[in-house]
């Protein structure tokens, strides 16, 4: 029987939804709330984080910092003139704030306590930048032992667009394409890698190859994610394990490797190239289900956000959706499975931090490309009931034969024992400096074989495996024992492996 305070939280939650447009696609149990920003602000969400005192504070595009106190639900600017700060951490014990802005990480240091940061202090600036409007730096994550850790966007090099010889600098297009296909360049120094700053404020570059890495990403483990946008060389959107010496794909970056210095990097077969990448663990398909994905991360909520502990979501500024990624560690690295989890919001989303009661905040811009949802900039908060069990695919394992597919309660037994209802198709990308990919080698399939467990929630497909392909499974026929139908019916995993 529930308490008369858990009827009244629910009846509030109910209220408080009325008059919110919901999104189209949305798991049973969830809301999105709107979240009122300053008036009068152009409020394009860089990135948040909460202080130990359970205030938000949020990095805008347009260079300031704000302090949400959310007891009062009033918002009071802590920083300004900032350029372009795209991350914010906050130590949980000290309080203490770094920003990531184009040329530097910041600390911004309220020495008077009163209320607005009077000092701005240089942490690290040890990466170049130039006027060159595509030069983002993304960040900012910091591990257990006090590293941060940050991305750095390659520079529009091309001339036919940038429109400035300056920056037609280091692009890399190789042996057999036309010197127009490779876009992006490197017209400052280490753009195109993910970098490491020490707790002393040492630079260290850390991985190369990043086109767009639009967003960093952390797990418990000190294991660090980041997006990257299609484009050159990148052949469609992507989610990529960061390991200290990788080299994930776009060359240009290579200007900065001690390995390749003085050399011509046009010179280098692409085949030379395709054996350095270390490939994305999941593909996020470019159309279908993002365009320009933004930060992972991991919901640590203790069940507060509902069934999906541990997993990583990551949103997307065009399509302004919300995606969700399973991981699956096979052969000693990371693959896995993306889900469209929330589609669509208000405007795109590119930033996302959980509270302390499990709500998901989704900070949002739609300025320079636009997105699906509309509006330049927002806030809004997805919520779940904590009651709710919606029934979606859980997790994609992959196995010798095919794959393992969990859900989150019982399936219908004879719908989900019939293998014609896991239509599948698979397909590879191109890897070339063209902009994006066509799907290659496409097959369509179905399963041969479903089993499902004796309580409903797992089932056992077949099928033909291939490695270095993106599987989309179709699970539009299955419904749940009790009625309900799927609130994911597709499910995309990335195979770069097989089983031992």
């Amino acid at each position: 029987m529930k308490s008369t305070s858990q009827v009244l939280f629910f009846i509030l939650a109910h209220l408080a939804t009325l008059g919110q447009e919901q999104p189209k696609r949305i798991p049973a149990g969830y809301t999105v709330h709107n979240v009122e920003t300053p008036e009068g602000v152009s409020f394009g969400v860089g990135g948040m984080e909460f202080a130990p005192n359970g205030n938000l504070f949020v990095c805008t595009r347009e260079g300031e910092v704000w302090e949400y106190h959310a007891e009062k639900k009033e918002w009071a600017l802590f920083a300004d003139g900032l350029h372009e700060a795209l991350g914010i951490w906050i130590d949980p014990k000290s309080a203490e704030i770094f920003v990531i802005q184009r040329p530097e990480i910041t600390k911004l240091i309220d020495t008077d306590k009163d209320g607005q940061a009077d000092l701005y202090e240089t942490f690290n600036a040890d990466w170049g930048v130039t006027d060159n409007y595509h030069e983002y730096a993304f960040g900012l994550v910091r591990d257990g032992k006090g590293n941060f850790y940050g991305t750095l966007n390659t520079s529009l090099s091309w001339p036919g667009w940038a429109r400035s010889k300056k920056w037609d600098v280091a692009r890399v297009w190789t042996k057999g394409y036309k010197d127009t296909e490779g876009k992006m360049g490197r017209a400052a120094k280490y753009r195109g890698w993910g970098f490491q700053v020490t707790p002393q404020g040492k630079f260290v570059p850390f991985a190369s190859g990043m086109r767009s890495p639009a967003g960093i990403g952390i797990n418990k483990y000190d294991e660090l994610f980041f997006t990257d946008n299609q484009g050159d060389w990148e052949a469609s959107s992507s989610l990529h394990h960061i390991v200290k010496g990788r080299f994930h794909g776009h060359p240009s970056s290579l200007t900065d490797h001690p390995d390749y210095e003085g050399k011509d990097l046009n010179a280098i077969p692409i085949e030379e190239y395709e054996k350095l990448w270390t490939r994305p663990a999941v593909w996020i398909p470019h159309g279908e289900l993002a365009n320009s994905p933004g930060e992972p991360i991991f919901d640590y909520t203790g069940g507060k956000f509902g069934p999906f502990e541990g997993q990583m979501f990551i949103g997307d500024q065009s399509r302004s959706n919300i995606m969700r990624v399973s991981l699956d560690k096979v052969g000693g690295d990371y693959q896995g499975v993306i889900f469209d989890f929330v589609n669509r919001l208000q405007t795109g989303c590119i930033r996302h931090v959980f509270g302390k009661d499990g709500a998901l905040w989704v900070g949002q811009t739609g300025r320079g490309w636009g997105s699906a949802g509309g509006k330049e900039y927002g806030l809004q908060q997805v919520k779940w009931d904590g009651k709710t069990t919606p029934f979606s695919m859980h997790d994609v394992k992959l196995t010798k034969n095919g794959f393992r597919i969990t859900f989150t309660k019982p399936a219908d037994r004879t719908l989900a024992s019939d293998p014609a209802n896991y239509p599948i198709e698979r397909w590879g990308y191109h890897y070339h400096p063209r902009y994006g990919s066509p799907k290659t080698e496409l097959k369509r399939s179905n399963a041969s074989k479903a089993s499902l467990s004796k309580d409903g929630t797992e089932v056992l497909i077949e099928t033909e495996l291939e490695e270095s392909r993106v599987y989309k499974l179709n699970l539009a026929a299955i419904t749940a024992k009790d009625g309900s139908k799927l609130a994911n019916t597709i499910a995309w995993y990335t195979l770069n492996r097989l089983k031992d």
